[in-house]
């Protein structure tokens, strides 16, 4: 599997000024104020879960930006119906990266239930119909162009490797300085 900063640096490189990026909490997050993004970046600090719903707001406010969403597959197995309302909404600008590693990595690395969940099945039953299964850095920027194009919500799952040895900056954002930052 693709160490995290592998996907980080392919989408740092893709994004540009147009775009705009919600990370949820944790490791992704933390990262990000280290790395050269173009586009403007809303961090999520205490809020597991939320990424995807903000980013739907935010892509249904501003139809002129393409927005891309970043979420664990803990979050998201916290509340899997957010997919069904982001197919209901339709909005044509919005990219969700479900990073899946099977684990609770922001809250201690537990691992995730051991139940499998077929996650692009799963969007795909939920009526998101642009899903795919991103395996490496090359393949995620391929993708993103597809989604992108596809102007059509759409769910890119990215097969991350735990490590519970990566060395992840800690928070260098408090959430007030994160606000003032994002400007669209």
């Amino acid at each position: 599997m693709t160490p995290r900063r592998a996907y980080l640096d392919a989408l740092v490189a893709w994004l540009g000024p147009e775009d705009v990026l919600v990370s949820g909490l944790g490791a992704n997050a933390r990262w990000l104020p280290h790395l050269p993004v173009r586009a403007p970046v809303f961090a999520l600090c205490d809020a597991m879960g939320a990424a995807i719903p903000l980013a739907l707001g935010i892509a249904l406010t501003r139809p002129d930006r393409h927005v891309v969403a970043l979420e664990g597959d803990g979050a998201l197995l916290m509340s899997p119906n957010v997919l069904a309302t982001v197919a209901a909404a339709r909005p044509g600008n919005l990219t969700c990266l479900l990073w899946a590693n099977g684990h609770y990595e922001s809250s201690g690395g537990q691992p995730l239930p051991d139940a499998p969940v077929d996650w692009p099945a799963l969007a795909r039953a939920a009526g998101i119909a642009e899903v795919a299964r991103v395996g490496d850095p090359v393949g995620l920027a391929a993708a993103l162009g597809r989604a992108r194009a596809a102007r059509a919500p759409s769910l890119l799952v990215l097969d991350v490797r735990f490590d519970p040895a990566e060395e992840i900056p800690p928070y260098s954002e408090r959430p007030e300085e994160i606000r003032a930052r994002f400007r669209l």
